[in-house]
């Protein structure tokens, strides 16, 4: 009541004295018994006796502080890594041709001229013209060597082996596409060689090997005559490859050497492309659409070598040109318009058969007559086609063959 009284006298003065009234001693009026209690954060049940999960702060949104201007940055001990070397380019040949007999040609008794210079279709010295060419070199044996073949292929193999001998400073036996691009860069020739027919084997597998050793990479099973492994195309015979052949075929693949169709009948391509797994050449071959004789390839055949990433060798031989003993430029242009046509422009190459044949187109007199004839593509064509077929695509191709693991 005292309490009562005081405030009732001493509220009136705070007014006149410009005060606020207060509570006295903050107390609180106590709550209505039936109003609502406001929701608020209950507190955590601790009948257990453990202690309660600590609250996990709430994310700051304050910025993380940014290092000090004055901090000195430790370098990094971590070496750069080295960048990747540029790959080098592409070595320049001036040509890569499928076949020359000039070996055997050489060998003749009438004639017994070396490789280094002669008067034949081609030589060491000609070749020099070019850049760093590729040459393949065949061995083949006439019918008077048939019964001696592996004899007489092996006397071949000693004969050039001696004439690059002589001269290692210009010419080099390339084994694989590491030697191709290693001897082109160094500004020499590089030589390949190719058996063509099996007669060399004389029916017997090892022989294979033996040659494979002795640096042979491509090899034709026939020529145009039947042998142990199949049938030539001369015979006109409607049965493909011998057991001998496909054995044959099956063991080129495991070793590396490029199979060469150009001289199998059809039916012995058909069984030849099917039972390889590689890419191959008919190595000195022309249309069939464009002259319709039994050495060159029909349509299927062309788009089968190309479907394998094969590549296939254009022949001078006017025969398989024109069916006749003359052919004008035309007439070969004719064939290389008819390949790109149906695609086969990056899977054509040279395959001249110098050295292997009796007569040649006009303008052609030897292996001095591509730089000639290169220029006559690009005009018929253009540069890039005339490149392709003078030394590219077969550089491919062989990228490509070996590049698979054998």
């Amino acid at each position: 009541m005292k309490r009562i009284l005081s405030f009732l006298l001493i509220t009136p003065l705070l007014f006149m004295a410009g005060c606020t009234p207060f509570v006295v001693n903050d107390i609180e009026p106590p709550p209505d018994p039936g109003q609502k209690e406001p929701a608020g954060p209950t507190e955590p049940d601790n009948s257990s006796g453990e202690s309660p999960p600590p609250e996990e702060p709430e994310p700051s949104s304050e910025p993380e502080p940014s290092q000090s201007q004055d901090e000195t940055v430790e370098p990094s001990t971590e070496p750069e890594p080295e960048p990747e070397p540029e790959p080098d380019p592409p070595p320049s040949f001036g040509f890569i041709d499928a076949h020359a007999d000039t070996i055997s040609r050489a060998m003749l008794p009438n004639r017994n001229q070396g490789l280094y210079k002669n008067n034949i279709d081609v030589d060491f010295v000609r070749l020099q013209e070019y850049d760093a060419p590729v040459q393949v070199f065949v061995l083949w044996c006439s019918d008077r060597y048939v019964s001696t073949a592996f004899s007489r292929t092996n006397l071949m193999i000693d004969f050039f082996e001696r004439e690059v001998e002589k001269h290692k400073d210009i010419i080099e036996l390339a084994l694989d596409l590491e030697d191709i691009e290693r001897i082109a860069r160094a500004g020499k020739i590089s030589a390949i060689l190719s058996i063509e027919g099996g007669e060399a084997l004389m029916g017997k597998i090892e022989n294979l090997d033996h040659f494979y050793n002795r640096g042979v990479r491509i090899f034709a099973p026939t020529w145009n005559r039947e042998n142990e492994l199949g049938y030539g195309q001369a015979q006109g015979s409607s049965r493909g490859l011998k057991p001998f052949g496909i054995e044959c075929i099956k063991r080129m693949d495991e070793l590396g050497i490029i199979m060469d169709v150009s001289h199998l009948n059809e039916a012995g391509f058909w069984d030849a492309h099917n039972n390889s797994t590689r890419p191959y050449m008919a190595s000195h071959s022309n249309a069939y659409a464009v002259t319709p004789h039994a050495r060159n390839l029909k349509d299927d055949q062309i788009k089968a070598i190309i479907d394998r990433g094969g590549i296939i060798g254009f022949n001078m031989y006017p025969l398989l040109l024109t069916q006749t003993d003359k052919a004008s430029m035309d007439d070969v242009l004719a064939h290389f318009r008819h390949f790109i046509k149906i695609g086969a422009g990056n899977h054509l190459g040279l395959g001249c058969d110098f050295d292997g044949i009796p007569t040649m187109p006009a303008g052609i007199k030897g292996v001095e007559s591509l730089k000639s004839f290169a220029v006559t593509l690009a005009g018929e064509f253009d540069e890039d086609t005339s490149f392709k077929i003078m030394e590219s695509n077969f550089y491919e191709f062989f990228m490509r063959y070996f590049s698979q693991p054998q």
